[in-house]
């Protein structure tokens, strides 16, 4: 069988891809509203305890969609980064790695499969981007495996509901939203989420 055009893997000569993930290692201890909260988002009576062992999930499971959608970690939570490649001498981190505070570690395997950590004078952290830089005198890590060669572990997030609630006060009104939509099933719930993350939504490109 013959292509008039070779796909991409018959061609050796082609360049890695730049693929990025940020998956949650450590999920956050706090969440954005508390289940007082949710009941009010839900309508629901203070002394309604009927739905008290589930909305700490539904919760949760809100929380984790708002992240999706807007691309942030809202609050502190620890991740690790899967990339692929790196090109040139900056690291732009991939969704859900923002706000960063810090990075934990920086991990590679070479080609024989034995992790090597980065010394951390090698790259200089943008906490405010989100980026990772090569340092004056710096070096990646080279003899690396052809596929996903590194991991860095980062933890990301907001520190406190209150600094989240005072950053982006509408994240935490989505998250209410979907607790309500979750209960109730109510359409003006999911309006008012798509207009509470509008400002933040992850605009893909294809």
């Amino acid at each position: 069988m013959s292509f008039i055009q070779p796909p991409f893997w018959a061609n050796q000569s082609a360049p890695a891809t730049a693929h990025a993930v940020s998956v949650v290692f450590i999920e956050p201890t706090l969440e954005p509203i508390d289940l007082a909260t949710a009941k009010l988002y839900a309508r629901l009576s203070a002394t309604d305890t009927s739905l008290d062992a589930l909305i700490p999930g539904f919760i949760k499971t809100a929380r984790s969609k708002v992240e999706q959608d807007t691309g942030l970690a809202l609050l502190t939570q620890t991740r690790d980064v899967y990339l692929d490649a790196i090109a040139g001498n900056t690291i732009t981190l991939p969704s859900q790695s923002r706000p960063l505070q810090s990075v934990t570690s920086f991990k590679s395997t070479d080609t024989v499969g034995v992790v090597q950590t980065l010394d951390p004078s090698n790259y200089v952290v943008d906490l405010a981007g989100g980026r990772l830089g090569l340092a004056l005198g710096g070096a990646w890590p080279s003899d690396l495996r052809p596929f996903q060669p590194y991991v860095l572990r980062i933890v990301a997030g907001w520190t406190t509901v209150a600094l989240l609630a005072a950053a982006r006060p509408t994240l935490v009104d989505a998250v209410g939203f979907l607790v309500d939509y979750t209960i109730n099933k109510d359409a003006l719930a999911l309006e008012l989420y798509e207009e509470a993350i509008a400002p933040y939504r992850q605009v893909c490109v294809a």
